[in-house]
């Protein structure tokens, strides 16, 4: 039976020519998940933080202590979970819903819209480039640019580009009479993003606008929607292998299916559970290196499942191209803490990582490290 299911022909993954087959996408042994999907234990997930009691920003007496709290999660954890986040659900919901419509076109029509060899940005069904432990995911990637999400909708969808443009039946609760559901939701992370950071930089004991001043271009910021379809095989598969981001911040949105597993400081995974209307951020590769390593990159995956779909989408916050990532003086010490990572632009990491493909762990950060 084994053998039958490995010899399936896998038509929603396969594209441009590649006739994949589920033994495509079994992955090397020591990558095979131990628990699934939705294997949860209350003693070991990530903490809920909530901005609600810091609405009026830094006036609100409890702003001192969530950015404290926050940072102190980010110190274990390198992850926490955002509720009470302030982004309307209408736009999340809007976001959602475009990005499924998108998903359940025909390949043909999707294909419009293909990333090419030289820029990886667009959609692609898995990643046969990759040539083995290919990702159980349909992808979409597009920078932080009106005019690239513009003109990807008009490839897929011609002038009419209605499952990414909505019109609300009622009046908005946001400030506009019709948004474009992707760049609306790009907008309302990007705010959300320059508040996190601007918290832990607080949290620090840093200037507020400590990261944030180097985040006024978006020309490296992006967006990364993977839908995951039903695996036969999800014991051998995984929709993302194990890797840290090497961005600088991640807001991660996820549906309610689960999937999203993190790597212990002891080497045993566990799995994150979903929370309605929630956020999950984690800290990146630079973000770890501009504190010298007081906030965490952590490893992380995404495992599949056998009976449904499951949407994800990652916000990559990336500084510009010129920003250099080295540690502030205040976040080191010559004896306790010493410097622990080289300084180097973020354009000199993003070249990097465009070489090396494929992150693998924390191999991108690793060649930074500074031998004591």
């Amino acid at each position: 039976m084994a053998l039958q299911i490995e010899e399936q022909y896998v038509e929603s993954l396969s594209s441009m020519g590649h006739k994949l087959s589920v033994k495509n996408f079994i992955w090397s042994k020591e990558e095979w998940p131990a628990i699934n999907h939705d294997e949860f234990t209350v003693s070991h997930d990530i903490p809920a933080i909530s901005l609600r009691e810091i609405s009026d920003g830094r006036r609100n007496p409890n702003y001192e202590k969530v950015c404290k709290v926050m940072v102190n999660a980010c110190e274990k954890w390198g992850f926490f979970k955002l509720v009470d986040h302030g982004v309307a659900l209408e736009i999340i919901e809007n976001f959602k819903g475009s990005m499924n419509a998108l998903f359940d076109l025909p390949m043909e029509q999707k294909l419009k819209g293909v990333r090419s060899a030289s820029l990886p940005l667009g959609y692609c069904a898995t990643n046969p480039d990759y040539g083995k432990n290919l990702p159980w995911a349909e992808i979409l990637q597009l920078l932080q640019s009106p005019q690239m999400v513009v003109g990807f909708a008009t490839k897929v969808f011609g002038d009419q580009h209605q499952p990414f443009r909505i019109k609300p039946a009622r009046p908005p609760t946001i400030e506009v009479h019709e948004t474009d559901a992707m760049i609306g939701y790009l907008n309302a992370l990007d705010n959300l993003g320059m508040t996190i950071l601007e918290m832990l930089a607080h949290g620090l004991g840093l200037p507020d606008n400590f990261f944030t001043k180097n985040f006024e271009a978006k020309e490296a910021t992006m967006i990364r929607v993977n839908r995951y379809p039903p695996c036969p095989l999800p014991e051998k598969c995984l929709g993302l292998g194990s890797h840290s981001d090497p961005h600088t911040l991640t807001i991660l949105l996820q549906d309610d299916v689960g999937g999203l597993q993190v790597l212990m400081n002891d080497n045993k995974w566990i799995g994150i559970r979903p929370v309605q209307n929630s956020f999950i951020i984690n800290i990146g590769d630079t973000l770890e290196a501009w504190t010298n390593g007081r906030l965490k990159s952590v490893v992380h995956r995404a495992v599949v499942n056998k009976e449904k779909n499951r949407l994800s989408a990652a916000y990559f916050m990336s500084p510009s191209d010129c920003a250099t990532i080295e540690c502030p003086p205040e976040l080191m010490d010559p004896i306790i803490n010493p410097r622990k990572y080289e300084s180097f632009t973020w354009g000199d990491f993003k070249k990097q990582l465009l070489v090396q493909k494929r992150v693998v762990g924390k191999t991108a950060l690793e060649r930074y490290l500074i031998s004591n």
